[in-house]
């Protein structure tokens, strides 16, 4: 499986638990609509730069959902991983 195919697959993991999460703060919703939306964009486009901030963005979402959230953070988590596989 190539590493687009396997981003491809933990975005959608992802997006599996977003909708899953019972988050009760709006703002947080959005901000990781926007993650997904700025990861798929780039994948999308690999020739182009990623978002300057979306390494740190991603990192630090992930620390906010590692205790209350752990499913969201593993994915996360993976999603870094993947991206700077590919040098991302």
């Amino acid at each position: 499986m190539t590493d687009t195919k396997h981003l491809e697959e933990s975005l959608s993991n992802l997006r599996r638990e977003v909708d899953r999460l019972d988050i009760g703060d709006e703002q947080t919703r959005l901000r990781l609509g926007r993650l997904i939306a700025d990861i798929e964009r780039t994948i999308g486009a690999p020739a182009g730069a990623p978002p300057h901030d979306l390494g740190e963005r991603l990192n630090a979402s992930v620390l906010q959902f590692e205790a209350s959230h752990p499913r969201i953070a593993v994915v996360m988590n993976e999603l870094m991983k993947q991206l700077s596989n590919m040098g991302i």
